[in-house]
Parts: C-alpha cells; sequence; structure tokens
C-alpha cells in the first residue's frame, strides 16, 4: 500500500492525506458520504439518459467513480484522468467499504491496466495532466469537478480550465464540486452556467452548474456582485 496516511472519516469510511498538496482526498464528513451527495446521487437525478458519458476530475481513490457504478444500473462511459499513478496502482490493497467487494474485479482491472470495460461499464483512467486530457474528450454528460482545493491546486479551477470544461459538457450536462469558492462560482457565472446549490441537508453545500434551469436551491450571483462590487476568477 502506498506510505500515505490514512484518515477515517465520520462515516466510517477511509480517506487518505496527499503529502504533496497537504490535503485529504474527502472532508471529514465522509468519503461514501461526501461522493453520494455531492456527486453521485445529485448527479444522476439530474441526468436522465439511459446512456451517461461521465468525467471524474480526478480519480484519487476513485470514490465517486465507484459509487457511480453501484448505484446506477444505466451505461456508464467513465472518463478519469490522475496525476499520481503509484497511488492507482496502490487501490488494489485499499481497504474501501464492504459493498465495494461487489466491484472487486474493477478496482484490480483498473489498479493494474488503468480501464475496465463490460457491457455496461467503460472506464477509462489517464495517467497524467487533466489539463491535457479534457481536450481529447466530448459529448460529457456529468463532470465531478473534485480535485484538490484552489489553494494548492490551482490550475483545475481557472476560467481558462472552466472553458475547456464547457466546451465538452453537453448542453444538458451538469457540473458538480465540493467548492463554494466566489472565484470558482464566478467563472462558471461569466461563462454563462446557471449555479445551484445541493437540496441535502446531509452534507455541507457545494455548487452545481447547468446551462440548463434546474428545480433546485439558486445561487443568486447576481445579487453576490451586487454586495460585493464584481468579482475575479482565478486565470491561468
Amino acid at each position: 500500500m502506498i506510505d500515505y496516511p490514512e484518515v477515517l472519516t465520520k462515516d466510517g469510511s477511509l480517506t487518505l492525506k496527499n503529502p504533496v498538496f497537504n490535503e485529504c482526498y474527502h472532508s471529514s464528513e465522509g468519503a461514501v458520504k461526501e461522493s453520494l451527495y455531492k456527486h453521485v446521487l445529485i448527479a444522476f437525478d439530474l441526468v436522465k439518459k439511459d446512456e451517461v458519458n461521465v468525467l471524474d476530475i480526478c480519480f484519487g481513490l476513485g470514490y465517486n467513480t465507484f459509487l457511480s457504478v453501484l448505484t446506477q444500473k444505466r451505461k456508464l462511459n467513465i472518463y478519469s484522468p490522475e496525476m499520481d499513478e503509484k497511488l492507482v496502482e496502490s487501490l488494489i490493497e485499499f481497504d474501501y467499504p464492504e459493498e465495494f467487494r461487489k466491484i472487486r474485479h474493477i478496482i484490480e482491472s483498473l489498479s493494474k491496466y488503468k480501464g475496465y470495460k463490460d457491457d455496461r461499464v467503460r472506464i477509462e483512467l489517464f495517467i497524467g495532466d487533466a489539463r491535457d486530457y479534457v481536450k481529447t474528450l466530448k459529448n460529457i454528460d456529468i463532470v465531478y469537478q473534485d480535485a484538490f482545493s484552489p489553494k494548492v491546486n490551482k490550475s483545475l479551477w481557472t476560467y481558462e480550465y472552466f472553458e475547456d470544461i464547457k466546451s465538452v459538457l453537453n448542453n444538458d450536462g451538469v457540473i458538480t464540486t465540493y467548492s463554494v469558492a466566489t472565484p470558482v462560482r464566478c467563472a462558471l457565472y461569466k461563462l454563462g452556467f446557471n449555479l445551484y446549490t445541493h437540496p441535502y441537508d446531509t452534507v455541507r453545500k457545494g455548487t452545481i452548474a447547468s446551462f440548463a434551469k434546474l428545480n433546485l436551491p439558486e445561487v443568486d450571483f447576481n445579487e453576490k456582485l451586487r454586495r460585493i462590487g464584481g468579482c475575479e476568477c482565478l486565470r491561468d
């Protein structure tokens, strides 16, 4: 197993702390809880297609991808960049929750071969820079924007980065993220996204971005701009 400190979260699931970024892969609320309520459940409630293309930024411990597979019966095509190849290769030894035993074969395939495919699920891992990988994709329905925070990983939160995300996202697609940072929301707002927050009281609120109007609690960013006198996005 890779030598990253293990952290037990409040829902009983484990995460790791990355020594390079000095951040955990999940909040203390719970690795499973955060993944389900900030990303998977809300995204698939909004996207009704029988076949769904998912961009998981970044793969990390794979909770977003694995819980998508476990909770959804639809056909899934999941694309996920990850810089840390040694982390991916170590996941075969990671102590996942008991329910992940059902997809042990998928975890092993991704750990060994960086990919998996059956009649319903296709997962492609890209070891390298997410910014380069995003530009090779198209027709994405869901983006799990789950990179380390803008404070330590600015390049995956800039206006230019979200421009690239916009270019590969379908018109009825959605972006989910834990971030509520004003510069992040500013970039999404200036790129024409409607901004919403999560409807659940079980986790801290994040941000949901969509071109479409959604039946979710809306973020009144116009009012925000009036109060603070404008905003600045993160830039490359």
